[in-house]
């Protein structure tokens, strides 16, 4: 697994996660239940390491929009 974005809150990361999948990427929140608890303070997206590529080509369309 590779984290391709951080995000401070949960739900930024969730959005992220969300619009990756209809893409067909399977994404992952990770550190959401610590970002709580234990007041970490970023919650990180990741992605399998063969969508790498695709994940942060759709992460390069959508900021150029």
């Amino acid at each position: 697994m590779t984290t391709i974005a951080v995000f401070p809150k949960a739900e930024d990361a969730h959005l992220l996660r969300m619009r990756l999948e209809e893409m067909g990427i399977e994404a992952f929140v990770q550190d959401e239940n610590n970002l709580y608890a234990m007041g970490v303070d970023e919650v990180r997206v990741q992605v399998a390491d063969e969508n790498v590529a695709a994940a942060e080509d759709y992460l390069a369309q959508d900021a150029g929009a």
